[in-house]
């Protein structure tokens, strides 16, 4: 690898109950990098303690049953400081989840090995981004062959997003011609424009958030009701919640 190292560095991944930075670790697997070229691996199951979303476990295939007899992270907490101590970190969107996801769970056992102010983060998906944009004039190209012209006027923007999403539409013949089919791929199973509810297996809506994280809406309408009339969330979220209280009543 083309690297300097001057200490050594973790490549890291986790997988967890949810997309949170409050949720708990279910498994982590890392590879510590050292400066002479060595590296040594650690890879841990743990039980969240609390039941892991039907969600989750369908993106990542763990299930409660698996880590019911697995250490929690308190039982590990001083082996994982050890490990994560004096590095370097690494990993694919780790700036944003990862990184504070971990710290939280060590901040729950009192430990703080990793040091923000000591520590150099390399994550490749923020490489990745600024590498290969993901922006329209980045699509346009992509796409069509086309260099954008006044981008960010909006007339422009307009005609090259149809452009976009026209050949979109003939390069990916699986994409389903019909709105509502296309919004739900869009949507990934989120309900609303916000991740506050999502669409479980069974297609019911459900809370994605807070203490009723994984429950269905129609098992708590009082705490859908205060999500509805609560000033502080934005409209379009109390607008969702609203709608699905007039549904539900």
């Amino acid at each position: 690898m083309r690297l300097n190292l001057r200490k050594d560095i973790i490549f890291f991944d986790l997988e967890t109950t949810g997309v949170e930075v409050t949720d708990r670790i279910i498994e982590i697997y890392a590879v510590r990098l050292k400066p002479d070229g060595s590296r040594e691996e650690l890879h841990e199951y743990l039980n969240p303690g609390i039941p892991i979303p039907a969600e989750a476990t369908e993106i990542h295939g763990i299930s409660d049953a698996m880590v019911a007899n697995k250490p929690r992270f308190s039982e590990k907490a001083d082996m994982l400081a050890s490990f994560f101590t004096g590095a370097d970190l690494a990993g694919y969107n780790v700036r944003r989840f990862d990184v504070p996801l971990l710290m939280e769970e060590f901040h729950r056992c009192g430990k703080y090995p990793i040091r923000l102010r000591d520590t150099h983060i390399i994550d490749p998906y923020v490489i990745f981004l600024k590498k290969e944009p993901r922006d329209l004039a980045a699509a346009l190209w992509f796409y069509c062959g086309q260099e954008s012209t006044n981008a960010h006027s909006a007339k422009a923007d307009v005609e090259m997003t149809l452009k976009v999403f026209e050949n979109q539409m003939e390069r990916y013949p699986d994409l389903d011609a019909d709105v509502p089919e296309l919004e739900k791929y869009v949507a990934e199973g989120y309900f609303g424009l916000d991740s506050k509810f999502r669409i479980d297996r069974q297609g019911r809506i459900i809370f994605n958030f807070g203490k009723n994280r994984g429950k269905p809406v129609s098992e708590d309408l009082d705490y859908l009701d205060w999500m509805y009339r609560k000033s502080d969330f934005p409209i379009h979220i109390r607008s969702v919640a609203g709608e699905l209280l007039r549904k539900m009543k």
